[in-house]
C-alpha cells in the first residue's frame, strides 16, 4: 500500500479521529486540524507515532484557514483532504468578519482550503478531496438571497442548509475544476459523537439523549471515508454521495446545476473578499 499523505479536519473528535485511527494503522501520514491546541497535542501523543501530526486552526475564520494552507502547503505531498470539521450553533453567531459560523465553518472553510490546497493535491497520483454532509440536506432548501440565515434564524435548518451546500461544492467541483483531483461526498450516520456539546445544557441535553437511543459508533461511521480513500473500487468516481458505502442519491434539489453555480460564484467572492 502506498502511503498516503492525508488531512483531516476536525481530526480530533468523532467520526474524523475515528478516521485517522484507522489510516495510521496502516501507516499513512495524517495531520489532523482542530481548534483546541491542548486537546490535538494530547491525542498525537496518545498515538505514540510519528505518522500524525495536529495543526491548531479556528475553520470558521478566513485569515486562520489562510495561515493554515501556509502550513500545509510546505508538506511533501497532499494526497486526500477530509472536510469533516463542522458544528450546530443554537443562536445566530458570526466570526471576526460577520460571516455566521454555520456558513462559515461547515461550508465555506470546506471551500476556501480546498481551493487553496488544488495545486498540492494536482502533485498526488490519485488526489481526493472527501466532504462531510448529511441526510439533513434533505430537510430544507436555500434561500439564495439569504445563505446566513439573517432572517428567522433556526440553527437546525442553518445545520441542514450547510449540509446541502456540501454538496453543491461536491457536485459542482469537476466542471469548476478541470483536474485528476475527485471530490465525493458523504453521509456518515447519526453519529454518537462530540456533536452539539458546544451549546447550551438544553440542546445538548436533547441531543446526547437522541445519541444514546439511535447514534451509531464513531469507528462505524469512518468506515464510508476509509473505504473512498483507501479503495481501489472508488479511485476514479467523482461528484457522488456515498450511503453506508455504496453510492447514494442526493435530494433531486442537491442537483441543479443552476444553484450549484450560483453557490460556487458566491462562495468565490466571499474567500476572496
Amino acid at each position: 500500500m502506498n502511503k498516503k499523505n492525508i488531512i483531516i479536519t476536525g481530526g480530533t473528535d468523532g467520526v474524523g479521529l475515528a478516521l485517522a485511527k484507522r489510516l495510521v494503522r496502516d501507516n499513512h501520514r495524517v495531520f489532523i486540524i482542530g481548534k483546541n491546541e491542548i486537546k490535538g497535542n494530547n491525542i498525537v501523543k496518545s498515538f505514540n507515532s510519528s505518522n500524525i501530526e495536529f495543526f491548531q486552526a479556528d475553520l470558521s475564520e478566513k485569515k486562520e484557514i489562510i495561515k493554515l494552507s501556509e502550513k500545509l502547503l510546505k508538506l511533501d505531498k497532499i494526497d486526500c483532504l477530509i472536510n469533516n470539521a463542522g458544528a450546530i450553533f443554537e443562536k445566530r453567531e458570526t466570526n471576526s468578519l460577520g460571516i455566521e459560523k454555520t456558513f462559515a465553518l461547515n461550508h465555506l472553510s470546506y471551500f476556501h482550503l480546498s481551493m487553496l490546497l488544488i495545486d498540492k493535491l494536482k502533485e498526488s497520483t490519485l488526489p481526493k478531496i472527501i466532504n462531510v454532509s448529511s441526510n439533513a440536506h434533505k430537510r430544507f432548501y436555500i434561500d439564495l438571497n439569504d445563505l446566513e440565515n439573517k432572517k428567522n434564524y433556526n440553527h437546525w435548518k442553518a445545520y441542514c442548509q450547510s449540509k446541502l451546500l456540501n454538496i453543491f461544492f461536491t457536485n459542482t467541483f469537476n466542471s469548476k475544476i478541470k483536474s485528476k483531483i475527485t471530490c465525493n461526498c458523504f453521509h456518515p450516520g447519526f453519529v454518537n459523537s462530540n456533536f452539539g456539546n458546544n451549546n447550551s445544557s438544553i440542546l445538548r441535553f436533547g441531543i446526547n439523549v437522541l445519541k444514546k437511543l439511535f447514534a451509531i459508533s464513531n469507528e462505524e461511521a469512518s468506515k464510508t471515508p476509509y473505504l473512498l480513500i483507501t479503495s481501489k473500487e472508488f479511485e476514479n468516481i467523482s461528484g457522488k454521495y456515498f450511503v453506508k458505502s455504496k453510492i447514494s442519491k442526493s435530494s433531486t434539489y442537491s442537483l441543479d446545476r443552476s444553484i450549484g453555480d450560483y453557490v460556487w460564484k458566491k462562495s468565490l467572492n466571499y474567500i476572496n473578499e
